[in-house]
Formats: C-alpha cells, structure tokens, sequence
C-alpha cells in the first residue's frame, strides 16, 4: 500500500505501508481521489502548532469499500 507522509514541514516521505485487514465491524476501503485543505497546507508550511510530526495529510476522501470483517 502506497503511504505519503510529511515528515516534517515542507518533507514527503513517499514508501510502502503493510495493508491493514478489517477486524471485526471494520471495512478496508480503497483511496482513490484524497483532498488537500487550508489545515493541510498550514501543516506543510510549519503553520499549524498542535500539529506533531510525522503526520498523514488528508481526511477528505473518496473510495470503495474492498472488504469487510
């Protein structure tokens, strides 16, 4: 599973992640369009106080479900 991280402001880290299985009442969705906002692009640029890092930008997603546990 493809993973993008900032690792700190203004450094992506792009590598590989092991793919999570659903437990139980949980769905494994697949990402297929992730959005970028205001809060992300502050944490980029180091704007963003209670932010810690390294951080996993994006919570506007769009996907399919691919399995269920």
């Amino acid at each position: 599973m493809l993973q993008v991280t900032l690792r700190e402001p203004g450094a992506f880290e792009v590598g590989e992640a092991p793919q999570p299985q659903p437990a139980a009442g949980e769905a494994l969705v697949r990402i297929r369009r992730v959005g970028v906002c205001g809060t992300d692009l502050h944490a980029f640029k180091g704007r963003q106080p209670f932010f810690s890092y390294p951080r996993i930008l994006g919570h506007e997603l769009g996907g399919e479900v691919v399995a269920v546990g």
